[in-house]
């Protein structure tokens, strides 16, 4: 089996569905769906129970968080990569896993693509990711992890996702996985959609917290040096750049006032 998509699901009955719809769209069919429900109460275990001829694997219980679900999804599968795409999240298009995994794609440990985000104004708009991974792309925004489809071997090798972490366990993930030097491709399209609201969205101190504790817990000490001295020279060069704009427009600034200077004495 090619891919196991693994959905983690609380309280979202709505999302679920357009989530399962998503993928039961799909052209491509050589994968497994998995669906781990944290005990929801709000209609999610029968939109579950309705499309359970389609499912692998489901389960619904308390559990300890967003990350101990999709550990507990990963368990479950079986295919050679694994997708995580949870509750409110769809996939971009019908052709999506076909064009991943076309038969004539280059294999990687990590194929990742773009998404849509909402645009603000009821339309959508892409958020592309960088063609090669750098660590420095840890430092900002990450790589969306809506977007990877994970050989499951690296899960293996590298163990799930780190409990410890409520918000950035897949941040720490990707970063373990490129630190050992796994290999990944870029696909140049939107694989998924996905809405404002996520926990990385609305818990934001919490999650600059969490990432300064993944950066000591995995960055060596002399990486983790170079880290706050590129900080502290970005924050400089943000100040130098607000300066610069500031001495541009001075000359303006400073004809506007004798402009308004000749009118009072004018008077």
């Amino acid at each position: 089996m090619k891919l196991s998509i693994v959905t983690v699901n609380r309280d979202n009955a709505a999302g679920l569905t357009q989530t399962f719809d998503s993928v039961r769209a799909q052209t491509f069919r050589d994968f497994e769906h998995i669906v781990v429900d944290g005990g929801s109460t709000d209609g999610s275990l029968e939109v579950i129970k309705a499309r359970s001829d389609g499912l692998a694997f489901w389960v619904s219980e308390p559990d300890a968080g967003i990350y101990a679900a999709m550990n507990k999804g990963l368990r479950q599968a079986k295919g050679e990569y694994v997708y995580f795409l949870n509750s409110g999240d769809w996939l971009a298009a019908p052709d999506v896993l076909e064009r991943i995994f076309a038969q004539n794609a280059e294999p990687a440990d990590m194929i990742y693509g773009d998404s849509l985000r909402p645009d603000g104004s009821g339309g959508w708009k892409i958020l592309p990711q960088p063609d090669q991974w750098t660590l420095a792309r840890f430092w900002g925004m990450g790589i969306c992890h809506q977007t990877i489809f994970y050989r499951k071997t690296l899960f293996d090798k590298l163990g799930g996702y780190d409990e410890q972490f409520r918000i950035v366990a897949d941040w720490d993930f990707n970063l373990r996985a490129l630190w050992t030097g796994c290999s990944s491709r870029h696909v140049p399209y939107a694989v998924v959609c996905y809405p404002e609201g996520g926990i990385s969205a609305t818990r934001i101190a919490d999650m600059e917290a969490e990432k300064k504790i993944m950066r000591r817990k995995r960055l060596p000490e002399a990486v983790y040096r170079d880290y706050e001295r590129l900080m502290f020279l970005e924050a400089e060069c943000r100040k130098l750049k607000s300066l610069k704009g500031w001495a541009a427009s001075f000359p303006d600034i400073l004809l506007n006032a004798l402009a308004i200077l000749k009118k009072k004495v004018g008077r």
